[in-house]
């Protein structure tokens, strides 16, 4: 890695070019050939995409944003006093808006020395680097633009007391051999003194889950929509794709059995999409979908077994009653 540009103060912002986001063409052609077709999700933050989501998050009917806040500020204080860490990694950092309260947490107990974010859109980070710095001036912070595949190797042996965070839905969003990918390169990255935060959704009720995942799919401002098209229109931007989003259509399905929410982009019609940055050509069928986004709903006692498997012990959990969403501090 290499810097970027560095701000004022103690602000830095470093750049993976051996894979910077947008990258990553093998795993997308990837994608692309399997049946059904697959557009890795991190494609749909770009920074129109980033900007679209936090609307999706504000939405009344999305709750996980508002029941891992809840988490956040009720029990922040214990997740950072259990892992006496003076750094927050921030993994998929996005605003950093939610990671400020665990950040507030720190301070407040004294702790807090650095705060490094990483995310794959850049003009979020950049956002989120100056407000941090001006509430904390001589926080140092470290922005890195990439990928996990990118950034984890680099943050290995800096094992110091950090807690390395993945707050969101992320993990989730991972398709099992990623989340082994991630897992295995998380545990790699971490050292004795660590420890890992991880959110995640767990099995709700279906009505709640169905009202959060549709909204926002139509009406005056269809952000979700906006937000799956965005996927497309990237296409276009980083590979010279020529994708019509009038003749796709977006849509969300949960698969009960699965404890999957899938976001899909339907073809409307026969048609052949070139994309020449990475020399495919795509002959699709009418009612062809894309997947775009998928989101595994855990058993609680499930996602522990996996995490175990890759060395990790969980130290303590918080559960959000109402709409089931948990918090896991990991050793």
């Amino acid at each position: 890695m290499s810097p970027e540009t560095a701000g004022a103060g103690a602000v830095e912002i470093v750049l993976a070019p051996d894979r910077p986001a947008g990258g990553g063409e093998d795993e997308l052609r990837a994608g692309l050939a399997e049946s059904p077709r697959r557009i890795p999700h991190r494609y749909g933050y770009d920074t129109v995409g980033s900007r679209l989501f936090e609307e999706i998050s504000r939405l009344p009917a999305y709750y996980p944003p508002r029941a891992e806040r809840e988490l956040l500020r009720e029990h922040g204080g214990d997740m950072v006093r259990l892992s006496g860490a003076a750094e927050l990694v921030d993994l998929g950092a996005g605003s950093a808006k939610k990671s400020e309260i665990l950040l507030a947490a720190m301070d407040a107990g004294g702790l807090l020395r650095a705060y490094t974010g990483v995310d794959v859109s850049a003009q979020p980070m950049r956002e989120a680097a100056r407000r941090l710095g001006a509430r904390w001036p001589a926080l140092r912070i470290t922005m890195v633009h990439g990928d996990f595949a990118t950034a984890l190797p680099w943050l290995q042996g800096g094992g110091t007391g950090r807690l390395m965070a993945m707050l969101g839905s992320t993990f989730g969003c991972l398709t099992p051999p990623e989340r082994s990918s991630f897992l295995h390169a998380l545990r790699a990255c971490c050292g004795p003194r660590d420890h890992v935060l991880l959110c995640a959704d767990l099995f709700q009720p279906v009505d709640a889950v169905r009202r959060a995942y549709r909204a926002g799919c139509a009406g005056e401002r269809p952000v979700r929509r906006l937000f799956a098209l965005n996927t497309l229109t990237h296409l276009n931007r980083e590979y010279g794709a020529d994708f019509d989003p009038a003749f796709f259509e977006p849509d969300v399905v949960y698969d009960i059995p699965l404890r999957q929410v899938r976001g899909e982009i339907r073809s409307t019609r026969r048609q052949r999409v070139t994309i020449p940055g990475l020399g495919m050509t795509l002959d699709l069928a009418e009612n062809e979908t894309f997947l775009h986004d998928v989101l595994h709903k855990f058993e609680l006692t499930e996602l522990v077994s996996e995490l175990e498997t890759f060395g990790f012990h969980c130290r303590r959990h918080w559960v959000e009653e109402t709409f089931q969403y948990a918090a896991l501090l990991l050793s």
